[in-house]
């Protein structure tokens, strides 16, 4: 069964049980999934926690039962909300407003049941972006509407360039939407490039349909580097102009402190916990075993030296696709839909992969990517100064990188390409490992 229909069978158990306590133990027993590797996959592909899932959930069937003339707060304590304080805010937090006003201003239909394929799925005609466009005060009319790519020359279903000046986006995860936005807000507050939300007629940061959101951001002057750009550059000197630009980044968000909506996760538990046996069993089952010593000695230093990193606001999905670049400089990052608080060596460690995965197609691709690697690693050192520990740590967090993507990407037939290529790469690093990290 595909991870898809497993997630279905758990959003239609939460549509039937809405009134009724829900927990985490039976949701992840209906999987078959341990706890923690069931949040990370509902998250992963519903676009938010599973809990703020049901509250979602619970607010919108509220609503459609309040505007047929039943008593709201009855309704909210039928639906498990202990007081109407709570679901108040509860309310408050997803919609912007108090009950009483929303019911005013909106007329809601039965909630629909939730396909998880179909949402997957949504196609847009150019007549329906113009159409929701005219949520925004901007000139359009002459602009050109094309598909955006998102890296590797891969088209996106969910974004669009509108002319030079927009970035306009659909999805369905709506916390990831307003992560994004608190750090944009805090980059802009300190005088970086972001790109941050154009407000809609009514002034709101995004438009809320359902359960999809429709948002007009900024375009920043530039564009992604390609593989071939990379590679047939100076590696070593693009390497430092990345490695700088996410260090300039991390001081930037390091000012701001705690942002909201940005969540803290530990990298070491996520690979104990899931990615490291999951990896193992695929790597078995591919007949491409890796030694017991490279789990034990991942397990083993990692933890060693992980309380020791350091830790702050990274942008969390630094590959080249979210790098603009002009004129032999970075002019900007998009996309903070993952950020969030994590070991700072993340970030250069997650760049340098990911211009790794599309080495396979660049002649001699892996070996000419080490310089890469130490270009990122001494451009990120010149602006945020590595410890000890950190520089001990870039072999065991690439080797952590590669084996969340093993993890992630083999649940998913569509995937299992990607899943290949981060397979290969994680055995070519480690056999390969004194020629890689020697230098760093």
């Amino acid at each position: 069964m595909e991870i898809i229909e497993i997630l279905q069978k758990n959003i239609d158990y939460i549509e039937e049980n809405l009134k009724t306590d829900i927990s985490a133990d039976e949701l992840a027993r209906l999987s078959g999934f341990s706890i923690y590797h069931f949040y990370d996959v509902f998250k992963s592909y519903v676009g938010m926690p599973v809990f703020a899932y049901i509250t979602k959930r619970r607010l919108k069937h509220i609503v459609y039962e309040a505007q047929r003339g039943k008593n709201i707060g009855d309704i909210a304590l039928q639906y498990g909300f202990g007081t109407y304080a709570g679901f108040y805010k509860a309310f408050k937090r997803e919609y912007g407003c108090s009950p009483q006003k929303y019911l005013k201003i909106t007329t809601v239909s039965k909630p629909k049941l939730i396909s998880l394929k179909e949402e997957a799925n949504i196609m847009y005609t150019e007549t329906q972006i113009r159409q929701i466009l005219c949520n925004w005060e901007i000139e359009f009319k002459e602009e050109s509407i094309i598909n955006y790519g998102v890296g590797g020359g891969v088209q996106s279903n969910n974004t669009w360039g509108i002319g030079k000046k927009y970035i306009f986006k659909t999805g369905s995860n709506i916390s990831g939407l307003r992560t994004h936005i608190s750090v944009a807000r805090a980059l802009r507050k300190q005088g970086f490039i972001a790109s941050y939300p154009i407000k809609t007629k009514e002034g709101d940061d995004f438009l809320l349909v359902d359960d999809r959101y429709y948002v007009l951001l900024n375009s920043i002057v530039g564009e992604q580097l390609n593989h071939e750009d990379i590679y047939h550059s100076d590696r070593i000197k693009i390497g430092n102009t990345y490695g700088e630009a996410i260090g300039k980044l991390h001081k930037v968000l390091e000012l701001e402190g705690d942002i909201n909506e940005v969540n803290e996760k530990n990298l070491y538990q996520r690979v104990v916990e899931w990615a490291l046996p999951e990896t193992k069993k695929y790597m078995e089952q591919w007949g491409v075993p890796l030694p017991d010593d490279f789990y034990e000695e991942c397990i083993f230093e990692l933890g060693k030296l992980y309380h020791k990193l350091p830790q702050q606001v990274i942008h969390r999905d630094p590959n080249p696709s979210n790098i603009i670049y002009s004129n032999n400089e970075v002019t900007g990052f998009i996309d903070f839909e993952l950020s969030e608080k994590n070991i700072r060596i993340f970030d250069p460690c997650y760049c340098a992969t990911g211009i790794l995965c599309g080495s396979e197609k660049i002649e001699k691709g892996f070996d000419k990517w080490i310089d890469i690697l130490i270009g990122i690693i001494k451009g990120y050192d010149k602006i945020c100064i590595l410890t000890e520990e950190e520089k001990k740590a870039i072999p065991y967090v690439i080797y952590s990188i590669q084996m969340i993507f093993i993890a992630w990407a083999s649940q998913y037939d569509k995937f299992k390409n990607l899943a290949m290529t981060n397979r290969n790469m994680l055995l070519w690093i480690w056999e390969n490992r004194d020629k890689c990290f020697c230098n760093l």
